[in-house]
């Protein structure tokens, strides 16, 4: 009984035994399963994470590239923007944009030369606070703008930053973008007070010619009996005895009939056409000669006009007509002794202008000099500030100067002095 109560314990321990490794080999065969399944998903997670990458890498490359066309447009655009900007500022005609409220966004160089206002004080502006102001709605790009009304190469006048009107030609239109929607008005201008002026003298220089034409045909007709007149009283003259009182007054009507006789003469000098004979003659030597003639005359006249030479060179041939040179001298020199009412220093000088090819002759007188409002019209037929001047003297000088591809100006010193200057190539 002792020997089985002694086996009992052993016999149960292997009984325990046995129910007990069936148990572990079922969780061991469960570990090993959730391995596997944990490698298996960790292997699936390392191939989706390998073709994520290369997706990544593949988008970042793309991505690059998208970077680099994007950096490439930008550059472009900003070349474009510089050169239609550098367009815009190197144009001659000016140019002004405005936006939908209707403030300046663009304001090149030329619209700030012409008008005075910088780019500055008006971009991002009302147009009507600068070069809009004063200005008819209707001739504004404004106008355009709110009624698509398009102006081409119209007149109109501006006024600039000092409240100065400038007459200017100008075109508006709108401004729109690719899909046709408008973003604002253009409006182009340019500067017509050159071709105005232009204009002005062409219609002088018309209506002169016209009076010309009739002046030549009046004087042509004058000086047939103006040398009846002047033979008859120096024949009356011949037959008065010197001492009768009458003989005065035949002088006088001679004089008159001289004098009428050189303003017919002068007419129609100047309305014929100049014809010249030119050769190479020494200039110098050929004004030199005029101001002997000249010298002459003051001392006849017992003037107190002092004659001074100023020349620079002692010779130069020149190919000119040396009568009518001498013409134009004497005419120069006459109105600048009149101006000095023979008083004063008279200066004549001859320059070699060598850089120009070109000779000076100037003439330099001390009188009280010539009004800015006169100098304009000094050398226009009949303008004359003296009161038995025919005008015609300074007119007849310059179309002779014109005839020899030469110029003649004219600077006068508000505190007193004229100088002409005469200047020919050679």
């Amino acid at each position: 009984m002792a020997a089985q109560k002694n086996n009992a314990p052993a016999a149960m321990s292997r009984s325990s035994a046995r129910r007990r490794k069936p148990v572990l080999n079922d969780e061991i065969s469960s570990l090993i399963q959730a391995f596997e399944y944990f490698a298996e998903s960790t292997e699936k997670l390392r191939e989706s994470y390998d073709l994520l990458q290369e997706k990544i890498s593949a988008l970042d490359l793309e991505l690059e590239k998208k970077n680099e066309q994007l950096d490439l447009n930008l550059r472009r655009m900003d070349s474009i923007r510089n050169h239609l900007e550098n367009i815009l500022e190197s144009m001659s005609m000016s140019v002004v944009v405005i936006n939908l409220d209707g403030n300046i966004s663009i304001f090149n160089r030329a619209a700030s030369e012409l008008t005075g206002f910088t780019a500055e004080s008006v971009m991002g502006k009302p147009y009507t606070e600068s070069i809009g102001k004063k200005i008819p709605f209707e001739s504004t790009p404004l106008h355009t703008l709110q009624k698509g009304v398009k102006h081409n190469n119209k007149e109109k006048e501006i006024y600039s930053k000092t409240g100065k009107t400038i007459p200017v030609e100008y075109s508006t239109s709108l401004v729109t973008n690719a899909h046709g929607e408008i973003l604002g008005a253009v409006e182009m201008f340019s500067d017509l007070r050159k071709i105005k002026v232009l204009q002005e003298e062409v219609q002088h220089t018309r209506t002169l010619a016209a009076l010309g034409e009739m002046a030549g045909n009046v004087a042509h007709e004058l000086r047939n009996p103006l040398g009846g007149i002047g033979g008859f009283a120096a024949l009356l003259e011949r037959d008065l005895d010197v001492d009768d009182p009458r003989r005065k007054l035949v002088q006088k009507i001679i004089e008159g009939v001289a004098r009428l006789n050189s303003t017919a003469t002068n007419l129609l000098v100047y309305t014929r056409p100049v014809r010249i004979k030119k050769r190479p003659e020494n200039i110098v030597q050929a004004v030199d000669d005029v101001l002997s003639l000249v010298q002459v005359e003051l001392e006849q006249d017992e003037s107190n006009i002092k004659l001074k030479k100023c020349y620079k060179i002692d010779s130069l041939e020149v190919l000119i007509d040396p009568e009518l040179l001498q013409q134009v001298i004497l005419n120069v020199v006459k109105n600048a002794v009149q101006a000095m009412s023979y008083e004063g220093e008279l200066e004549v000088g001859i320059t070699d202008v060598k850089n120009k090819d070109r000779v000076e002759i100037f003439v330099k007188d001390s009188g009280t000099g010539i009004p800015e409002e006169d100098i304009k019209k000094l050398f226009l037929p009949f303008f004359t500030t003296k009161a038995d001047g025919t005008g015609l003297g300074l007119s007849i000088a310059k179309k002779i100067v014109d005839a020899h591809n030469g110029t003649i100006t004219v600077d006068s010193s508000k505190t007193g002095g004229t100088i002409f200057r005469i200047s020919f190539p050679y």
